[in-house]
């Protein structure tokens, strides 16, 4: 059967068209706007859901949308990601528009599952996906399914403690794009952003080696501590910093060897996500039963 995934961030909202094969055979691309409200998403969503689908091929949608989410009502929560847009009935309202059954799950955790399906994990038993983008958020998977906890809200690690000395310390405080965007502007110039710090980075420039030294031991004592208490197989790490700056893991899997227990050394698995910017469609995809 045909389905439709759509990938919600900060920044993008993506919609793509799956043919029975899981092939993605159309897609189109937006800016978010989340500040602007989600009536004005809803309505641009409609139009690349029309846009990817002329014929109406497609059995039903799937969503992947910045958490926290009610997912059995279909609402989204406190996204702090989404400004305005608490307490929006996005599943009802879409299906109302589109005419089809409407699946919603956080975005990270589809992102999750199509990586431990089809992505990186494939193969794996157990994958903890981390994507580190505008926020950070995460998912596992195990034997194929989504472990989401008791109220959907398992693997919101962007509120991971990571330095407990700061008021803001937690892993997307410090780690997230926006974290180092932020660093950037302080050090280099209001108009610097992330990828400007690593290029500084890269000139050895010493501030900026201060900071991403400084990030690789927050994420690393993340990675820690999930791998002290929930052992997973591999993780598989996404989003925009990690895409653009695949390096970084290598540099973190130093980081987390000299943290564990000495027996757990050698079965740190930490891999690059393969499905780029597509990892939320193809996992939104894939929720359509």
């Amino acid at each position: 059967m045909y389905r439709i995934g759509i990938d919600i961030g900060a920044t993008n909202m993506r919609v793509g068209l799956f043919d029975p094969a899981d092939q993605l055979v159309a897609r189109e691309q937006s800016n978010t706007e989340a500040a602007s409200g989600a009536t004005q998403a809803m309505e641009k969503l409609v139009r690349m859901i029309e846009a990817v689908d002329p014929e109406r091929l497609a059995s039903g949608i799937g969503i992947g949308a910045p958490g926290p989410l009610d997912v059995d009502n279909g609402i989204i929560l406190d996204a702090p990601n989404l400004p305005g847009w608490h307490g929006f009935r996005i599943r009802d309202e879409l299906e109302r528009r589109a005419g089809k059954t409407v699946f919603l799950m956080n975005d990270a955790k589809v992102a999750a599952l199509a990586e431990a399906k089809i992505g990186a994990g494939a193969g794996y038993s157990s994958v903890q996906y981390i994507t580190v983008s505008t926020g950070v958020g995460g998912g596992l998977v195990c034997d194929g399914e989504v472990f989401a906890g008791s109220h959907q809200h398992a693997s919101e690690l962007g509120n991971m403690i990571v330095d407990v000395s700061l008021k803001n310390g937690t892993l997307e405080d410090l780690c997230s794009g926006t974290a180092l965007k932020r660093e950037s502007q302080v050090l280099f110039g209001k108009d610097q952003t992330a990828a400007d710090l690593f290029i500084h980075y890269d000139a050895y420039h010493p501030e900026a080696r201060r900071v991403v030294a400084g990030w690789l031991q927050h994420f690393g004592a993340a990675l820690t501590s999930i791998i002290q208490v929930i052992d997973p197989e591999v993780f598989v790490l996404g989003g925009a910093v990690i895409l653009h700056n695949p390096w970084l893991v290598e540099e973190l899997k130093t980081v987390v060897a000299q943290r564990v227990y000495g027996t757990m050394k050698e079965t740190i698995q930490l891999k690059v996500a393969s499905l780029g910017d597509d990892a939320g469609l193809y996992g939104a995809a894939m929720l359509v039963r």
